[in-house]
């Protein structure tokens, strides 16, 4: 990791992790707490793990409702200040309603992205911070996600959720079941049932399961 300078203004600089000190940061974090917790690597990672995960290294894990406005979706917030653990608000119809689970644990798992890679910014600069707000599409690490804060939350998000090397050994089993060899073109048969088998696996939706497989080159254009 190094700093450089952060162009947002919010520090005087910030952090650029290459992507592998990334994947390795998350995983070393989940797969220690999974071990800790339940003596395995448990996958996929349970929703109960990512909350106890948020209290564990956070202040208190606060469920709110009308989080969202008639503009944003917001399904969760990060509130950092100085020398205190940071506070992580989440939606709380995303715990209500049964068909946003996935949505609920890519929330957390991106919450806990801000507790994990941002916290210690904070205790070093202590500048006065608005929440990190959670919109739908900060979620995940796509192009469109212009804030360094919001982009690296939602890698880690992913990166937890689907560790990297358990990851690379289900599409390698996948491929040699089926004989054939990776990477798959993204609107192929073969993307669609190998973001499919990631998906039930991690139990992530189909999109964060496509999204992790192009960013560890399984899925190209």
């Amino acid at each position: 990791m190094k700093m450089i300078p952060d162009k947002t203004g919010r520090f005087p600089a910030r952090p650029h992790w290459e992507i592998e000190e990334l994947e390795r940061k998350c995983e070393e974090a989940i797969t220690a707490f999974l071990e800790h917790r339940y003596g395995f690597v448990r996958i996929p990672v349970p929703t109960e793990a990512l909350t106890e995960l948020i209290e564990r290294d956070g202040d208190i894990l606060d469920v709110r409702p009308n989080l969202s406005d008639d503009k944003y979706e917001v399904f969760g917030y990060t509130r950092f200040e100085r020398g205190k653990k940071p506070v992580v608000t989440i939606a709380r119809e995303l715990w209500e309603r049964r068909y946003r689970n996935n949505r609920l644990r890519m929330t957390l798992g991106h919450e806990y992205g801000h507790v994990l890679l941002h916290t210690w910014l904070y205790d070093k600069y202590g500048v006065a911070a608005e929440p990190q707000l959670c919109y739908w599409q900060s979620l995940l690490p796509t192009e469109g996600v212009v804030d360094w804060m919001e982009w690296q939350a939602g890698y880690a998000g992913g990166a937890l959720l689907m560790p990297e090397s358990f990851v690379r050994r289900a599409a390698a089993a996948f491929f040699r079941d089926r004989k054939e060899t990776a990477p798959a073109k993204k609107d192929s048969a073969t993307a669609a049932a190998l973001a499919e088998r990631i998906a039930l696996a991690f139990d992530v939706s189909l999109e964060a399961a496509r999204v992790r497989l192009a960013k560890l080159a399984y899925l190209i254009d």
